[in-house]
């Protein structure tokens, strides 16, 4: 495996430390520390600086999760067993971690308003989600496939702002429990 190039790195980096502490918690300083680079890095990569660096480290992470849903609902044979799945998959990364992340859109949403651009990506991503779950729904024959896969994002997504505020998978544990009783 090679080593990840300088703009990956940033991006990685950043995208860690958004999850953290959220975007206004964290300074370019931190992130080319985390990443282990100099200052000309970051500008050479990405010029508009911290903006441009919160929509692609929100990008590539989102792009990670949209990979974990397609292949963990290709897995399943039916639409409540694939949220399951991806629930018990969520749950399991998430207790697998000392510290508790938010979600990669989360992070940078208190930031929107004094940077719109963030607000359009944020949009972007969860509506890729949306989008990714709605086509295993139509795959899968359920019933109504727009509707049912808005209502699992906001299940997970709610589960995963209570994951973080407790530091602990107990709210994807309870959700598991609801989806299993739909089985």
């Amino acid at each position: 495996m090679s080593d990840p190039t300088s703009r990956d790195r940033l991006i990685r980096a950043a995208s860690n430390l958004f999850r953290q502490k959220g975007y206004s918690g964290v300074g370019l300083s931190e992130i080319l520390k985390e990443a282990g680079l100099p200052k000309g890095s970051l500008y050479y990569h990405f010029p508009k600086g911290k903006q441009e660096l919160a929509e692609a480290a929100t990008r590539w992470a989102g792009a990670w999760l949209e990979r974990l849903l397609d292949a963990t609902f290709a897995q399943a044979e039916s639409f409540d067993q694939g949220a399951l799945m991806v629930c018990e998959t969520i749950s399991a990364e998430v207790a697998s971690q000392t510290h508790v992340s938010a979600c990669p859109v989360l992070s940078i949403l208190q930031a929107a308003p004094l940077e719109p651009q963030l607000q359009i990506t944020a949009q972007d991503v969860y509506g890729s989600w949306t989008k990714c779950i709605e086509k295993h729904a139509k795959r899968m024959g359920s019933p109504q496939p727009e509707e049912a896969a808005f209502s699992l994002h906001c299940k997970l997504q709610g589960a995963w702002v209570i994951a973080f505020a407790q530091q602990s998978n107990a709210a994807f544990t309870q959700l598991a429990r609801e989806l299993r009783a739909k089985i």
